[in-house]
């Protein structure tokens, strides 16, 4: 709440100092009860929470009142700052909501909020102001303080609206029209009307006229055109029955063509079939003798037959067994000059190892030291490269003439293989020409034995022909025979035929007889057309005739209503203009009966308001003066001393400052006597001022006397000398961030 983060503190009974330094939060905590008691503070809620929207703000005071214990608390809480109240007496929730609690505390209380401030609290200066202001400031503060503001409020108001309410009937007054004139309009505006109205009879009956004409033409058009129609149509309908029974007969003439031509084909028929049922055994007798003619063309077409040489096995295996001996004898010797060659190899490195050798050498196979033997090891050596040499020049020579051999052998046995082959070749052809001409043979002999008597030269021909012919008669019998199969169905269709072409001649003869009864003429048709193109005219016209009179009458109506709404509105108005005289007169005299309670208000609170302010003023200066009196008009503070008054300015501070707080302590009291309620608390905001010790120690003597008219003083200031002085007292200390505590002292 405000710089108080967390606070919780009791005030005692009797006088209590509140102080600290300037803006430390003194008003703050004493704004603080009315906060809560009626949720009003002189900033807005957002100034009143200051922990942010993430946190509540709660403010709770507790007081007791009449034997009860009343806790009543507010909560501001949310991003929109909701405020939620509550109130409990005796430890029982009696109050929920704003309004709810406000209207709790204000029955219980006696006052309402303004009542409730101008009792409970004195704000800073208010008290020096009495003495200090001009006549009209100090009475307009006094006025207020004791609620007299709002009855000088309604009493203007009245007033106001009193004049207004005079303007209003005046000007109604001058702008009433003239009734006389009014009903004479009236008048006027009826008759046109009724002349509109018959003249919009009479268009009405004249297009009812039109359109009964109109219908009767129509009606004669429509019945025309529905005959064209059925006209249309039958003559459409003859066009596509000729069309059909000229098919029809053209169709008859096709079967009857068809028929006789079916009748031809019966007797050609007659005459091929014998011709025709002789073609399977002639087609015997072909393929018979067709059969012995492939026979003797394919024995004429055979080669004659010499029998060749056959092929000598003996021959090409002598020839094959040589080669290969020869080339056996040549990889023998081939495989004896590679040991050759490999003992010629050995013997080289040998005596190339007896070259290297001396008489200081060892024996290179038992060790031991050759000595002069080295020479005969070397002869040795070269001995046996000798005969090595010599063995691998003659198997050289044996190789080459080995070779020569082998390549004459294989030659050969080539030769007669490829001989053998062609010999092998021609016998197995000669032995399929014996097997063809074999199969021939045979094939004509069975050929032969299947022709019964045999067959005559040139036979195949003739035969071929008779088949031909014989073919050709089979073919026409089997066209004949399947055109001959729809004789049924084309006699069928004819007589389906001539009667459908009867059936159309009657159908044509109705259609003939039905135009003729419709007896319609295109001509008649035109005259309707022309007739209603007439009437449709006259029927436009006349609508159009009946619309305007309908919207003259209309007009004429309108007028005449209109003139007959202003003359009763007239009428209306001279009888409002009395009821405005009436209002006018109220309203001036409720202003005058406001002024009239105002000034009994005033001349009543002005004496007991001074009486008030005496009897403290004399409890305060322990009757030192005859009596201090409060002018009823100015509220200017006199003072009788032995018998003569005085004004403020002849007195020193001390005297001043108890009068104004004498003053200030009666309007409290009479605040909260004329709202009923009993508060025992004051609040005295910063009452001290540039006092001097001895201004401070007289107010201070006489705020001690005010504990027996209210339980709780609560003297507000900032003057750290002034807690020295007072039985307890409440310090408010600052704190970093903008924070604050307060705590209760014993002095």
């Amino acid at each position: 709440y405000r710089v108080y983060e967390d606070l919780d503190l009791e005030l005692p009974p009797g006088l209590i100092g509140v102080y600290g330094a300037n803006g430390s939060g003194k008003s703050s905590l004493m704004e603080s009860i009315r906060f809560c008691l009626w949720g009003k503070a002189r900033t807005e809620k957002d100034e009143i929470r200051t922990s942010g929207v993430n946190a509540d703000c709660v403010a709770e005071v507790e007081f007791e009142h009449e034997g009860h214990l009343y806790v009543v608390r507010r909560t501001i809480s949310g991003v929109n700052s909701h405020v939620k109240a509550q109130a409990h007496a005796d430890g029982m929730q009696v109050a929920e909501g704003v309004r709810d609690t406000a209207r709790y505390v204000r029955s219980i209380l006696g006052m309402d909020d303004a009542a409730f401030r101008a009792s409970v609290f004195a704000e800073q200066k208010q008290i020096a102001s009495f003495s200090g202001q001009t006549p009209a400031e100090r009475r307009k503060l006094v006025l207020q303080l004791l609620g007299i503001t709002p009855v000088d409020t309604a009493k203007d108001q009245a007033r106001k609206d009193g004049r207004m309410a005079m303007e209003q009937f005046t000007r109604a007054r001058d702008l009433l029209p003239d009734v006389e004139k009014a009903k004479a309009e009236v008048a006027d505006a009826d008759a046109a009307a009724k002349a509109t109205a018959e003249a919009e009879a009479a268009a009405a009956k004249q297009l009812t006229e039109a359109e009964q004409a109109h219908t009767g033409a129509r009606k004669v058009h429509d019945d025309l055109v529905v005959t064209r129609n059925e006209y249309d149509r039958i003559v459409a309908e003859g066009k596509a029955t000729k069309a059909e029974h000229e098919r029809a007969a053209k169709r008859v003439a096709e079967l009857e063509a068809e028929l006789k031509a079916l009748a031809g084909a019966a007797e050609t028929l007659t005459k091929l079939e014998p011709e025709a049922a002789g073609l399977a055994g002639a087609e015997l007798r072909l393929a018979a003798v067709q059969a012995v003619d492939r026979a003797r063309a394919a024995i004429e077409q055979l080669p004659a037959v010499e029998e060749p040489p056959r092929p000598d096995d003996e021959t090409f295996e002598l020839a094959r067994a040589e080669a290969e001996q020869a080339a056996r004898a040549v990889a023998e010797v081939e495989g004896r000059m590679k040991a050759a060659a490999d003992e010629l190899a050995r013997a080289r490195d040998l005596a190339h190892r007896a070259d290297d050798l001396s008489d200081e050498a060892d024996c290179p196979l038992c060790g031991q030291a050759l000595g002069a033997a080295f020479e005969q090891v070397q002869h040795h050596r070269a001995e046996e490269l000798a005969r090595s040499e010599a063995a691998a020049k003659e198997l050289i020579a044996r190789q080459k003439t080995l070779s020569k051999a082998a390549s004459a052998a294989a030659k050969a046995a080539e030769q007669q293989t490829k001989a053998f082959k062609r010999a092998q070749e021609l016998w197995v052809a000669h032995e399929k020409v014996i097997e063809r001409r074999t199969a021939a043979e045979r094939a004509l002999q069975e050929a032969l034995a299947a022709v019964d008597p045999a067959p005559q030269p040139d036979e195949g021909t003739t035969l071929a022909a008779e088949v031909e012919r014989r073919r050709k008669a089979q073919t026409q019998c089997e066209v004949l025979r399947d055109r001959l199969s729809r004789r049924d169905a084309v006699e069928t269709e004819l007589r389906t035929e001539r009667e459908r072409v009867g059936d159309l001649n009657g159908t044509l003869q109705t259609l003939r007889e039905k135009v003729a009864a419709l007896a319609f003429k295109p001509a008649d048709l035109e005259s309707a057309a022309k007739k209603l193109v007439t009437a449709e005219s006259s029927l436009e016209a006349a609508r159009k005739h009946a619309q305007a009179a309908g919207n003259e009458a209309v007009k004429n109506r309108t007028i005449a209503e209109q003139s007959a709404k202003r003359l009763a509105d007239s009428v209306e108005q001279h009888a409002k203009i009395a009821d405005l005289a009436e209002d006018a007169r109220h309203l001036t005299r409720l202003g005058e009966l406001l002024n009239v309670f105002r000034n009994n208000l005033v001349a009543t609170v002005g004496p007991r308001l001074s009486a008030q302010a005496a009897d403290l003023f004399a409890e305060l200066t322990d009757h030192d003066y005859d009596l201090l009196e409060v002018d009823p008009e100015s509220y200017e503070i006199q003072i009788h001393d032995a018998g003569r008054v005085y004004g403020m300015d002849r007195f020193s501070g001390s005297e001043t400052d108890l009068a104004n707080l004498a003053l200030r302590v009666a309007i409290s009291e009479h605040v909260r006597f004329q709202s009923g309620g009993t508060v025992g608390l004051l609040v005295l905001d910063e009452v001290f001022g540039p006092l001097d010790t001895d201004r401070k120690e007289r107010m201070l003597l006489a705020l001690e006397r005010l504990k027996a008219r209210f339980r709780q003083v609560l003297v507000v200031t900032h003057d750290a000398e002034i807690k020295e002085q007072l039985p307890s007292a409440i310090e408010v200390v600052k704190l970093p961030g903008r924070r604050a505590n307060a705590r209760l002292i014993g002095i």
